[in-house]
Parts: C-alpha cells; sequence; structure tokens
C-alpha cells in the first residue's frame, strides 16, 4: 500500500491501480517503426506488468484485442507483443488472501482487430472457471467505450479513477495542453495531486510511477 499524510492531519492507506495496464511493452512487429508516434497517445504505463506486482499494484485495467489466435494488449491504433494470459498468470501468482489482486477486462475498439464478441465471451468465462479466486477478482468484463457488459462481480470496491480523457479535459481543462491526448503529460502535470487528494480506497492512475 502507498501511505499518504495529509498536512499530518491524517494518515491512510491507498492501494494503487493502474489504467491500461497492459500499455508499457513494445508493439508487434510491423508497429515498431511507428512506435514513437503511437505511443504519444496510447501508451499509459512504462513499467511491466510484473514490475507493477513489485511495486505493489493491486487493481490492473487490462485491455485486449484478438490478434493472430492470441489474446494481446491493445489500446486503440496499437496492439502490443505481449499477451494477456503470460500477465494473468503472473497476477495469479502474486495474489493472497491478505492482499487480494483485482482486475478488469475490456475488448477493445481496436482499429486493426475486429471485435470478436463471442470469443471473449468464452474468454471471460475460462477465466472465472480456471483462474479467478477469492483473492484473485475480476471486477468486470465489458466492451471499451460502451455500457455492453459480458459480467460484473457482485464484489465491489471503492475506488477513484484518474487519466486524460476528452470529458475530463472539457470539464476541467486549464491551458491547451490539457485538451491534448498525451497520458504522460498529464501525469506529470496531476498525478502527485490526485496521489494527495484521493480520498479513496483505490486510485487508478495513468503512468502510476510519476
Amino acid at each position: 500500500d502507498w501511505i499518504y499524510n495529509s498536512n499530518d492531519k491524517k494518515t491512510y492507506s491507498m492501494i494503487l491501480g493502474t489504467h491500461n495496464s497492459g500499455s508499457s511493452g513494445k508493439l508487434v512487429w510491423w508497429q515498431r517503426p511507428f512506435s514513437f508516434l503511437l505511443n504519444l497517445t496510447s501508451r499509459c504505463q512504462r513499467k511491466s506488468i510484473k514490475q507493477q506486482l513489485s511495486d505493489e499494484v493491486k487493481l490492473f485495467n487490462l485491455q485486449v484485442a484478438f490478434y493472430n489466435g492470441e489474446w494481446h494488449f491493445s489500446h486503440g491504433l496499437c496492439i502490443y507483443k505481449e499477451k494477456l494470459i503470460d500477465s494473468l498468470i503472473a497476477m495469479k501468482a502474486a495474489s493472497t488472501i491478505k492482499q487480494p489482486i483485482y482486475f478488469q477486462l475490456y475488448l477493445d475498439k481496436s482499429f486493426f482487430c475486429k471485435q470478436q464478441k463471442e470469443r471473449f465471451q468464452q474468454l471471460v468465462n475460462n477465466i472465472k472457471e480456471y483462474l479467478c479466486s477469492e483473492y484473485f477478482v475480476m471486477l468486470s468484463a465489458g466492451v471499451e467505450g460502451s455500457d455492453e457488459f459480458h459480467y460484473k462481480a457482485e464484489k465491489s470496491i471503492d475506488k477513484r479513477e484518474h487519466y486524460w480523457t476528452l470529458s475530463w479535459s472539457k470539464a476541467f481543462g486549464k491551458c491547451i495542453l490539457d485538451f491534448l491526448p498525451l497520458p504522460l503529460l498529464h501525469a506529470k502535470r496531476y498525478n502527485k495531486t490526485y496521489k494527495q487528494e484521493c480520498a479513496s480506497r483505490y486510485l487508478m492512475l495513468d503512468f502510476y510511477d510519476i
């Protein structure tokens, strides 16, 4: 847990979460020549999920697309080399009764991959049956950017999510930089404030380590 003290008036424990948790890795081979441009708007983390687990991240937002016969992490234009199953296994191995691991799973509206909703439903069923446990919990599974859900757990957690979105920029943007879809820039400008002011149990961030 990350511990923060606010003006020495109160101390509370905050469990950290990551948005687009699987977007730190290498792109698939044919996208790598364009990685600098693609990652400007699509990369939301700079540490792998295994590194995030080492930093005691406990809540993961996983966005996936079905590519070349397997589930890969994805974000818009980007398809990442890392496979979902490898990270799920690592996450489950790190979970304990005292320190559960939570995750959300979303089917990406990928620019290059057709949404495979039936395959996604089967994926969700397999994860529920073979991987989930009392302390490795899938909170929800749905279609990114819509209200279409394939699964919602009975268990919920008190969390706040803070990262750049168009709705955030319209509501809170103060200068031209706030209207640009640049997750790293947003994290550098606002993460410290988000951490200091968060009063919920879980906080989900882009570039959590900034």
